[in-house]
């Protein structure tokens, strides 16, 4: 009666004599039959090898083993009611979580143990992803506390309810390693209103009168009453070398809801890092925007203009449909110039091989069979920032083909990928050069090198990439450039 009441969740149901070892099935599902396990036998533990090693994962095979020897089984039985084995069973080209269920069973023949086995892979498979939401949740607050926190002076978390300091730390330091703020220990000052005060009259050098009364229960109760869950205060402080700097303390309010006591999480952010990092950061957009005109203006030469021009209008009256084609060349790749100087949202790279191939087909024009250029692209499934690759192609041209002369030359143009990076990489065999004199006379503002050094920071600064020359000279120029695949998608 008891294995037939457990028909309906479980797969099969053995019968166990503990004196003999002699076993049989009550029951098997159709999935249990397909399995062509033997109904019954002399000795359980014996049969229980050849089992094991048709129908469960190898993964589990020396784990189901060693659990389900006598000694092993009978001593868990004698310690709990109930002797449990999750393990995964082989069902075709996917594995099944299922559950071993024990326990004592008393007959008239004796001692028995009855022992269950069920298909939990659903139950398993559940709770496995809840567990990823869960670890996912964790790392998501775990990677916002420490964005919040990386240019933190300080933090602190309290229980407003309870007036007491749960946790305070002093976060960044500054470049020498020292904290910019030294606080009490919580367990010095575990009051929340002794805390506050002791910021108020050792640290607080401008607006101590504001910080106490941002910073106090009543106001912070009052704002989160009225549906404010933030309050904020700018102040300075007294550093450790007795400077002064500005800050600014964001009161962060929210109830815990199994107490319904009210938190405040407050940081104290160095005002003088932040303003440092925003000039920064408009230095660098600033710098950006400079590039992408210089790289313009270098691209858009009149020089080349009027070349290029001169020469499609000589094409016309010879063979008007090349210069109809030179024409398209030539609009492609004024078009690309002047997208590039608009902004730097990346491109295909098919984009910018079509504009480097225009380039080089308005310069075959000119250089005729004395430039050769090869293509090995493996790959062109990436994004590029716009006029990036295609001055290091014109580089290659008029810096290493154009200067041999008659003797022209060739240039290589490839893409690659491992595991972490897309590659391009643009060889010439020209008149090459010494790489780390020409940059540092480009840096010095003594040498014409500002397509080479815009590439470069643009990569740098919007993909993460990097830019690698190796010249040689007489033997010709190798310019590799990496981009981490994730910038690049």
């Amino acid at each position: 009666m008891i294995a037939e009441a457990l028909f309906d969740n479980y797969e099969s149901i053995y019968d166990i004599d503990l004196a003999t070892k002699e076993y049989r099935t009550y029951y098997q599902s159709e999935f249990y039959q397909d399995l062509k396990l033997a109904k019954k036998g002399k000795d359980f533990f014996a049969d229980l090898e050849d089992g094991i090693q048709r129908i469960i994962a190898e993964e589990d095979q020396d784990y189901v083993l060693r659990m389900l020897t006598p000694e092993r089984l009978i001593a868990g039985l004698d310690k709990e009611k109930y002797y449990r084995l999750v393990y995964k069973i082989k069902s075709g080209n996917q594995k099944v979580y299922h559950q071993l269920r024990a326990a004592y069973q008393q007959t008239e023949n004796g001692l028995h143990i009855l022992m269950g086995i069920r298909n939990i892979d659903d139950l398993i498979r559940e709770q496995m992803a809840h567990q990823d939401t869960v670890d996912a949740m964790k790392q998501k607050e775990h990677n916002h506390l420490e964005a919040v926190l990386g240019s933190a002076a300080a933090y602190m978390g309290a229980n407003l309810s309870q007036n007491i300091v749960l946790e305070q730390a002093a976060g960044h330091r500054d470049e020498k390693g020292r904290q910019i703020i030294d606080l009490p220990s919580v367990q010095e000052i575990p009051v929340y209103d002794d805390m506050q005060k002791w910021i108020a009259e050792h640290l607080v050098a401008e607006n101590q009168n504001g910080y106490e009364k941002i910073s106090s229960r009543e106001y912070l109760t009052n704002c989160f009453s009225n549906g404010d869950k933030r309050a904020s205060v700018s102040f300075s402080v007294f550093t450790q070398g007795g400077d002064v700097q500005p800050c600014r303390a964001v009161f962060h309010l929210y109830k815990e809801r199994a107490t319904g006591d009210l938190h405040v999480f407050c940081v104290i952010y160095d005002l003088t890092e932040q303003q440092q990092k925003e000039k920064e950061l408009k230095r660098v957009e600033r710098e950006l925007q400079m590039s992408r005109l210089r790289n313009f203006n270098s691209q858009m030469q009149p020089h080349f203009l009027y070349n290029a021009l001169g020469s499609i209008q000589e094409v016309i009256l010879m063979d008007p449909q090349y210069a109809s084609d030179l024409l398209g060349d030539f609009t492609v790749h004024l078009r690309s110039c002047v997208r590039a100087m608009a902004n730097d949202k990346p491109i295909s790279f098919a984009e910018e091989l079509n504009n480097i191939k225009a380039y080089i087909n308005i310069e075959k024009m000119r250089l005729g069979e004395k430039l050769d250029v090869q293509y090995d692209v493996e790959t062109t499934d990436f994004n590029v920032l716009p006029l990036t690759i295609q001055p290091l192609v014109e580089n290659a041209v008029r810096h290493g083909v154009h200067k041999r002369g008659l003797a022209g030359g060739c240039v290589k143009l490839r893409t690659a990928e491992d595991d972490t990076s897309r590659i391009v990489q643009v060889e010439d065999n020209g008149v090459g050069f010494d790489v780390d004199r020409t940059l540092k006379m480009a840096h010095e503002g003594k040498m014409d090198a500002a397509g080479i050094l815009n590439v470069r920071f643009r990569l740098e600064k919007v993909m993460g990439g990097s830019l690698e020359i190796q010249s040689e000279i007489g033997k010709g120029t190798v310019v590799t450039v990496r981009l981490p695949k994730e910038k690049t998608r």
